[in-house]
């Protein structure tokens, strides 16, 4: 064999060994197949990269959309708020206002000097005819008239507003309590309120008749102060009533609004007959009567209307009770 020796045959050692060592293919190795080269890693990830891109845009636009149908109707629903430029509406009052229909129930001021001696004012037409009656009869003949005339007056104007009131009580209850009139009268016939004192100025329960000893005891003069005072106070809760049915447009708002319009014809009527007997009346009930829960409890609502138009209609069976009696002894 040929040796070599030094550095100067480093080159003859190399070209020694290519002549006699076999040229052998290269192979490429599992793990060399598997590992691509920095160059190819950049050819085939590019796609990959457009490719996530676009999956991206396609979510950001499908999840662009699904929030775009959340918050549309939201947006919709939202209340648009008021520009500084506009007012807002105020609220309609819980109280009515003005003042109260009672305080002047047949549309004419009297006046009253306040020593007994009744009033002095524009008169209604029944008062003329009583004039006139007065000169050509004799006085206690045309007096005992009077009252006579007086009375009917009064009664006649209960009556109209007891069947007035008869003839939507019965739809009222049932649609508000789902029982007729007798059943609910039975279940609440304990509850009273107190602010209306009609224990005190016409003690009478609904559809129980005033007794004969009661009936007994009543002066003409007497009950027309007591029923003035006590139709005063029911006036300043059927006002409420109908208050808050118009402002919340219940169905039975007319019916509570024509209630108001036939109590102030009794009113009128029973102040007319003050004045005709000579009297002054008491002064005029104040709507401060009325607990201000009371008008603004929404949780009792129905059940309060209840009680007063109860009470409102025990009040008209004792003015055509009282009254009719009354009318026998005259």
């Amino acid at each position: 064999m040929e040796s070599y020796e030094g550095a100067g045959c480093v080159d003859c050692y190399r070209e020694h060994c290519r002549q006699r060592t076999p040229s052998v293919p290269v192979t490429t190795t599992a793990s060399d197949r598997r590992t691509p080269s920095p160059q190819m890693n950049r050819c085939q990830t590019a796609p990959r990269r457009f490719d996530f891109t676009r999956r991206s845009c396609r979510l950001f636009i499908a999840g662009s959309f699904v929030i775009g149908l959340i918050l549309v109707p939201c947006a919709m629903s939202a209340p648009a708020k008021p520009s500084k430029s506009q007012s807002p509406t105020p609220p309609h009052s819980i109280v009515a206002t003005g003042t109260p229909f009672w305080h002047n129930p047949c549309g004419t001021l009297l006046t009253y000097d306040g020593s007994g001696g009744g009033a002095t004012g524009a008169m209604m037409s029944s008062a003329v005819s009583h004039d006139i009656m007065m000169e050509s009869e004799p006085e206690s003949e045309s007096v005992m008239r009077r009252e006579e005339d007086i009375i009917h007056g009064i009664v006649v104007a209960a009556g109209q507003a007891l069947t007035h009131a008869e003839q939507f009580t019965g739809a009222f209850v049932v649609e508000t309590f789902h029982v007729d009139v007798k059943k609910n009268h039975d279940h609440w016939k304990g509850i009273k309120l107190d602010w209306l004192e009609l224990a005190k100025y016409m003690p009478k329960a609904l559809d129980v008749p005033l007794s004969k000893s009661y009936l007994a005891s009543l002066t003409f003069r007497d009950v027309l102060h007591a029923v003035y005072i006590g139709m005063q106070n029911l006036a300043v809760g059927l006002e409420q009533v109908a208050w808050d049915q118009d402002r919340e447009m219940l169905p039975y708002a007319k019916y509570f609004n024509e209630t108001t319009l036939k109590l102030r014809t009794i009113l009128c009527e029973v102040s007319m007959a003050i004045y005709e007997i000579n009297d002054t009346p008491e002064p005029h009930v104040s709507r401060d009567i009325m607990p201000i829960e009371s008008r603004i409890s929404r949780d009792n609502q129905s059940l309060r209307d209840w009680l007063i138009l109860r009470e409102y209609m025990t009040s008209l069976q004792y003015v055509i009770e009282a009254f009719g009696y009354l009318k026998t002894k005259r």
